[in-house]
């Protein structure tokens, strides 16, 4: 997909657009498909000063410690990206290729715990220790994209309590549907073609993007957001192939 403007697919823009939109599911029942997000947003001013200090502003601070005491646990990103990057820094729980599948996925439950925040250091340190999130700064800084948030939600643990799944819109159309991280799933999961094609045609009307990944978990018959990215050759596809995806008329699906 050539000519992206990457900050169509920022999370306050789909966010925004769905967080008070029902959807209908299998049994026309109306339900909300998306987390409740706290956003906070961040002047070019807020975060020069936050890369000089380390540290944000008293009112963004009290901002954020707020929030932290509505609830014990919480998932830390920017509206950008995730810091899922510090993952790979984890050098006490090391998951190698060999391992079990039923090891490697009781490994990164654990492992997932260090993008679980309790308070405003845990904040702090993610932000140091994420080169993504890091990138994404310095590109706000230098005017690449016109918006910051910090983004909170409340610490929902989906892998090992539910499936997720990746999907495929080409032209406002899904395309592919495939497990997310198939290596943390059994090879006779049932991929619920029926449910999730239902959320993503109403999904396809309500955010207008032509072309995106959709992050879907199912719970009781019902397909949840997780979150939206483009669908370019740089998008992990896991075992779909990318040309297949954008040429094929008809829908793929695959472990």
């Amino acid at each position: 997909m050539s000519n992206l403007n990457l900050e169509e697919y920022n999370l306050e823009n789909w966010y925004n657009k769905l967080k008070n939109v029902d959807f209908l599911d299998i049994y026309n029942n109306k339900y909300s498909s998306v987390q409740n997000y706290k956003l906070i947003e961040i002047s070019k001013d807020d975060i020069i000063n936050f890369q000089k200090d380390n540290t944000f502003s008293e009112i963004i601070k009290q901002e954020i410690m707020s929030i932290l005491e509505l609830d014990s646990n919480y998932f830390f990103r920017l509206n950008t990206r995730s810091p899922k990057d510090v993952l790979e820094y984890n050098t006490d729980i090391e998951i190698f290729d060999d391992d079990c599948r039923e090891v490697k996925l009781n490994k990164k439950i654990k492992q997932l715990e260090i993008l679980k925040i309790t308070n405003y250091q845990d904040v702090i340190y993610l932000i140091n220790k994420s080169k993504r999130l890091q990138e994404d700064i310095q590109d706000f800084v230098d005017n690449k994209f016109n918006k910051l948030y910090l983004v909170f939600s409340k610490w929902n643990q989906i892998l090992g309590n539910y499936v997720e799944y990746r999907c495929c819109i080409v032209n406002s159309k899904p395309t592919a549907i495939c497990l997310f991280k198939p290596e943390y799933y059994s090879r006779y999961t049932n991929i619920p073609v029926e449910i999730i094609l239902i959320y993503l045609y109403q999904l396809i009307k309500k955010i207008n993007l032509d072309n995106f990944v959709a992050d879907v978990y199912i719970k009781n018959n019902r397909a949840y957001l997780i979150e939206i990215n483009p669908l370019c050759e740089d998008t992990n596809l896991f075992n779909l192939d990318y040309e297949d995806v954008i040429n094929s008329d008809n829908l793929i699906v695959t472990l």
